[in-house]
């Protein structure tokens, strides 16, 4: 099993923005690749930080959603909108990606 995760320190101020924002693409990345797409909010720690995740049954499957979500105009307005509006602490998205081990 493959889990994929993307987290995020929302700036300050902008956590009603980013829930908004967190449910578009996780509608996006449903209909764009038919996987969930679940959103965690820390609630220890660091304030703001948010982290998406979704999990494929290989790493071909993770690789062919996330072909179709890098060639997806749609999609990449939608996180290049985010950066113009400031919606996150500059440098602090992160994508990992794990294999679970049997």
């Amino acid at each position: 099993m493959i889990y994929a995760t993307v987290s995020f320190t929302v700036a300050p101020g902008k956590n009603f923005e980013a829930d908004e924002y967190f449910h578009t693409v996780q509608r996006q990345v449903k209909k764009l690749t038919g996987h969930d797409v679940r959103i965690l909010q820390q609630l220890g720690g660091p304030m703001g930080h948010f982290v998406l995740s979704s999990t494929y049954d290989s790493i071909a499957e993770w690789d062919q959603a996330r072909t179709k979500i890098q060639h997806d105009n749609a999609f990449q307005k939608l996180v290049a909108q985010a950066g113009k509006d400031g919606l996150f602490v500059q440098g602090s998205v992160a994508s990992q990606i794990w294999q679970q081990q049997q």
